[in-house]
């Protein structure tokens, strides 16, 4: 068949002027298009076209930072300031000097830009409707149009989940930083009609938090230490339905007291505390269920104050004892940490879940064991033991905790010695409740084999081992959900049987996993 060529007409290659291509797209197309955006350039594509002019108006999300605004040499002069500080590199102080200019002149260009661009945002009166709202601003700003925004971005456009992260700048606020506070006092003026359900606020002062009905997250980091205990106890005071409180990072005010939770109304189920030199006392949370502390101290009053205190998890760690000088200043903290941790444990009987990352260069929590008779705990994770530490002190937990089903130690490598070892190697009373051993990092040394010895003889109810030569803990999120991340390591028929012959059981009796 012979082939046939048809001639086409040629096509206009030429738009028209007036031809809108984005236009032509469904609304659910540029919407998809706009949420995969940064905030800064989804704002900015209402000059693209027609049809996108208010379709930013729909962006659930906004990410406001001043960060995001500064340009690349901002950061490498902020590095070369840092380093040079910190005397490593070879500076003289004029050098010093001209670099902390130079990076304060980008931040107060960047602040300004972004000010302006605040006030074009407020000017346009367009209805929004978001859902969270993030904002990053210099925390020397006195702009009061952050904190109008704020307030329509609660009151008008219905913001759900707002975070305002007030950063340090300049080389003395970084050494004694102050916190921001928002210059008209207030975040909505209407906080009865709000939906704001999570704020999130660091070194940031936190504004009156009276009436706000939907609040039931409150998270408050960074804040430097002339804070008063008072801003914290207010904040709880004024949201009895709040039920999630994070306090991070946050340096009370050296002079006051600490912080006292004393809420009987309170609905707050997790607290999460840290920071070296954050002190809470419970005196009243009776809905208090998790409880997560990283080097800040807790003290229970009385098993009343948290009655329903299950899921604990406590991260301390302590520099070198021996010696002078600094040496002196880590012995009293020791000191102080255990009387603190025997007071607490005294108070925590209701605990069924327990998490311990107790680390340091020396095993601090000899002589005196501060754990007091845990008669509900179920479940034990003893996380990242020094391998300078005796790997076998976990079992002063076994014989504290009665109804224990669950052991699980993780210990960490490092090039340690142990040097002080935990008293006694058998125990006369015998446990009926301990189902499971697991040892992850095992390394079949002296101080771990007897750690597995000891359990096998004392737990008539054991049923499972498993030593792990390779694995770590990750934590899940929440206080007291993590997950036991295994790598397979071979066994040779040599290892096996030593490991077998050194606990005492045959597979027969117990399952013995070695992986």
């Amino acid at each position: 068949m012979p082939r046939i060529a048809a001639k086409l007409p040629r096509r206009r290659r030429r738009l028209c002027a007036d031809e809108d291509r984005l236009g032509d797209l469904p609304d659910d197309l540029l919407l998809d298009i706009l949420r995969r955006l940064d905030t800064r350039t989804a704002l900015g594509a209402a000059a693209l076209s027609r049809r996108w002019a208010s379709l930013p108006r729909e962006v659930p999300v906004l990410d406001l930072k001043v960060s995001d605004i500064l340009p690349p040499r901002y950061h490498r002069c902020f590095r070369l300031s840092e380093d040079a500080r910190d005397s490593k590199i070879s500076s003289t102080l004029s050098d010093r000097r001209l670099l902390e200019a130079i990076t304060a002149r980008y931040e107060r260009r960047a602040m300004r830009s972004m000010v302006c661009s605040l006030k074009s945002l407020l000017a346009s009166q367009a209805r929004r409707r978001v859902e969270r709202l993030s904002l990053e601003v210099f925390a020397y700003s006195t702009s009061a149009c952050i904190n109008r925004l704020v307030v329509d971005a609660v009151d008008s456009w219905g913001v759900r989940d707002l975070e305002v992260v007030a950063t340090p700048t300049g080389p003395l606020t970084r050494l004694e930083p102050s916190a921001y506070s928002f210059p008209l006092g207030l975040i909505s003026r209407k906080p009865g009609e709000s939906r704001l359900r999570s704020l999130k606020l660091a070194n940031c002062l936190p504004p009156p938090l009276r009436g706000f009905n939907a609040l039931t997250t409150l998270v408050l980091r960074d804040l430097p230490v002339p804070t008063p205990a008072a801003a914290y106890e207010e904040a709880v005071a004024a949201c009895p339905q709040l039920q999630v409180l994070h306090i991070l990072s946050c340096e009370i005010k050296i002079t006051a007291r600490r912080v006292v939770l004393d809420a009987p109304k309170s609905e707050i189920r997790e607290l999460v505390l840290g920071g070296e030199l954050v002190s809470v006392e419970i005196r009243s949370l009776p809905k208090l269920e998790s409880l997560a502390s990283q080097e800040a101290t807790v003290l229970l009053c009385s098993a009343a104050a948290a009655p329903c205190l299950a899921h604990v998890s406590l991260a301390f760690s302590v520099g070198r004892l021996e010696g002078g000088g600094l040496a002196g200043l880590n012995r009293s903290y020791r000191d102080f940490l255990i009387q603190r941790l025997v007071q607490f444990f005294q108070g925590a009987i209701t605990v069924k879940d327990l998490v311990l990352r107790f680390t340091g260069p020396e095993m601090w929590i000899m002589p005196e064991n501060p754990f007091s008779a845990m008669a509900n705990l179920r479940r034990l994770l003893v996380a990242d033991v020094p391998s300078s530490w005796d790997a076998s002190w976990p079992r002063l937990l076994i014989e504290t905790a009665p109804l224990l089903e669950s052991l699980y130690v993780h210990v960490s490598h490092s090039e340690g010695e142990p040097r002080q070892e935990v008293p006694g190697e058998t125990s006369a009373s015998r446990h009926y409740h301990l189902k499971e051993l697991v040892v992850i990092g095992f390394q079949r040394t002296e101080r771990q084999m007897r750690l597995v010895r000891f359990t096998v003889e004392v737990s008539t109810a054991l049923r499972r081992v498993a030593l792990l030569k390779q694995g770590r803990v990750e934590d899940k999120g929440s206080c007291c959900d993590w997950e036991v991340v295994s790598q397979q390591s071979a066994w040779c028929d040599e290892e096996r049987l030593a490991v077998l012959d050194g606990i005492g059981c045959s597979t027969g009796q117990i399952e013995v996993v070695l992986s």
